[in-house]
């Protein structure tokens, strides 16, 4: 069965995205290892000081721990459309590519994927989205197949590095958003006490209640393009037990309300 959003903890992850109008979103990290496939409209992303733009029927690919802004521009007839999806590192590094292939360090234009990647991109996906039909092991393959074909297409993933503490920090909270995370606990699971994880954070230019707060607004944007869930329960699923107190966060995280994303649409829950 089809899912608009499907995770396989330790595998990857995929969503289709729905967004109407033209919105702009900065300063967007990517956690993971990521290919995003355009299917109506089009995507500006601009990382280090470049600009490229993927057009409909287009792909581009991102390693993990980039930091971009980016823009989605609806088709003129309708909303914009994306699929992505997102490789676990576990799956990287289980699938070296050959040496030739070059690493992805900014984000990389992939155009139109040539057959053979593009096939193996939607069976990822059918992979990812199909956990009554497809085993995990299975599933895995379907992953590592696509990074071998886009190794035989030029490019690669570099491999996993020491992860910041802000990475870290990312990681574990996005595995729970809507958790009561103190830090406290926090610094339990990283084997850290409070001091030095303040200066460490300091030295990366961020504060845990930044990271916090960045991990929760990024999800809850995740949730409004790729669910039909009502704000109210997204709202929760961030974190937040006030839904107007999550709106004014998101406007002031984004500049637009979370409605922006959805326009004039009605979202039955579920």
């Amino acid at each position: 069965m089809r899912h608009l959003l499907a995770a396989r903890p330790g595998i990857g992850a995929t969503g289709h995205i729905t967004q109407a109008g033209r919105l702009g979103y900065t300063s967007i990290t990517n956690d993971l290892p990521l290919i995003i496939m355009i299917r109506r409209g089009h995507k500006l992303i601009q990382s280090s000081g470049t600009s490229i733009r993927i057009d409909e029927g287009e792909a581009v690919a991102i390693a993990a721990g980039q930091a971009i802004d980016f823009e989605n521009v609806a088709a003129e007839d309708g909303d914009y459309e994306a699929r992505w999806l997102v490789f676990d590192p576990s799956v990287v590094a289980g699938f070296p590519p050959p040496a030739a292939a070059l690493p992805i360090a900014a984000p990389q234009s992939l155009g139109r994927m040539p057959p053979g990647l593009l096939k193996a991109y939607e069976q990822a996906v059918e992979a990812l989205t199909d956990e009554d039909e497809v085993p995990d092991l299975v599933a895995r393959h379907k992953l590592g197949e696509l990074l071998v074909w886009l190794a035989s297409a030029g490019w690669r993933f570099p491999p996993a590095v020491q992860e910041s503490y802000t990475a870290r920090i990312r990681r574990l909270v996005g595995a729970r958003p809507h958790g009561v995370w103190s830090g406290a606990e926090i610094c339990a699971h990283l084997a850290v006490s409070k001091a030095t994880l303040r200066r460490r954070l300091s030295e990366e230019g961020t504060s845990l209640r930044a990271v916090l707060a960045d991990v929760r607004m990024t999800h809850a944007m995740q949730l409004l393009q790729c669910s039909r869930l009502p704000v109210s329960e997204i709202a929760a699923r961030a974190g937040f037990e006030s839904q107007s107190r999550f709106a004014i966060r998101f406007r002031h995280r984004f500049g637009f309300p979370p409605s922006a994303i959805r326009g004039h649409r009605r979202v039955q829950p579920g």
